[in-house]
């Protein structure tokens, strides 16, 4: 009734699994509620508005930023292949995997600074205007 599922997708996709189910999703949960607390705080502690809930148990692994200037602040996070989303009304959303270091999460909030500091988001305002 579905139709024949996609045979080497799915396995292409035994790799990954058999890396989940090596680390143990009890330890990958556990990590992504430590990166994205530290984005979390990061976030807070620089007066940006944060659109992901405080308590760990409410949220999943995706974290929305909503900083000044937030559609231009993707689009150079994207520039400089820092793998981000914007959404309106819900800011920058970074979302932390279990294979990267503690530091990333900590830079993703230092860089957003950087961005908004230096002025580099102002050369994708006038590229597109946005909702």
């Amino acid at each position: 009734m579905n139709g024949t599922p996609h045979i080497p997708a799915l396995y292409a996709c035994r790799p990954g699994l058999d890396i989940l189910n090596k680390i143990g999703i009890v330890a990958i949960r556990e990590k992504s509620v430590r990166m994205t607390t530290r984005l979390i705080e990061g976030a807070k502690s620089r007066g940006w508005r944060v659109n992901t809930p405080d308590n760990p148990a409410e949220r999943a692994g995706t974290v929305s930023i909503e900083c000044p200037h937030a559609y231009e602040v993707c689009r150079e996070l994207l520039a400089q292949d820092i793998l981000v989303d914007y959404r309106p009304k819900a800011g920058v959303r970074v979302s932390p995997t279990f294979t990267i270091v503690r530091k990333s999460a900590i830079s993703h909030s230092q860089q957003i600074e950087e961005i908004l500091k230096t002025g580099a988001w102002e050369k994708h305002a006038a590229a597109v205007t946005h909702a």
